[in-house]
């Protein structure tokens, strides 16, 4: 069977079966921000898949080791995973209260970090001993630079983010405030 319009246009029976070309998307739960596709499978521990296998970000967790061998390399390497893990601490921290931007951008940084702290820790063995002994609590100059620096990078985010944050509180008072008026 034939339809006819009224311009004489006459479309077959089976062209009106036919679907839509967009894949059904109910079924996926964590769409990447970017395509869409599924971002990856989530097994209820920290943070939900943003971006699927394609578009995440590549680590290069090579260049995280030191061509340097020896006993100073190794408690370079010991000591940097040390303060690194002090610095996912504080990003975790800054996530749970609500400063999103500010861990990610702790989380971007990271490498850099880790790449400078090792480097410092190479040629400071007894630094390295100390923060493994210690903690964090004694160091020398290019440690303390390298943890300046990565602070520096994340200070500004934080800073908007806290402003955005008390405007928004702000608004919400003014907002109560006007609707119990």
């Amino acid at each position: 069977m034939t339809v006819t319009f009224s311009d004489e246009t006459t479309v077959p029976d089976d062209a009106r079966t036919l679907t839509d070309s967009v894949p059904d998307l109910s079924d996926i739960e964590y769409p990447c921000e970017i395509c869409g596709k599924e971002a990856g499978p989530y097994g209820g521990r920290g943070r939900k898949p943003k971006r699927c296998s394609e578009h995440k970000k590549q680590q290069n967790r090579s260049t995280n080791v030191s061509k340097v061998s020896g006993t100073n390399a190794q408690l370079a390497a010991q000591a940097t995973e040390a303060l690194c893990s002090i610095d996912g601490m504080a990003a975790l921290g800054a996530r749970i209260i609500g400063f999103t931007n500010t861990a990610e951008t702790i989380e971007e940084a990271d490498e850099v970090f880790r790449l400078r702290v090792n480097a410092a820790l190479l040629n400071s063995p007894d630094t390295a001993r100390k923060i493994l002994r210690y903690g964090s609590k004694a160091g020398d100059s290019a440690l303390f630079i390298a943890i300046g620096l990565h602070i520096a990078t994340i200070l500004p985010v934080f800073m908007t983010e806290a402003k955005e944050k008390k405007a928004e509180r702000e608004a919400k008072r003014i907002a109560e405030e006007e609707a119990n008026s």
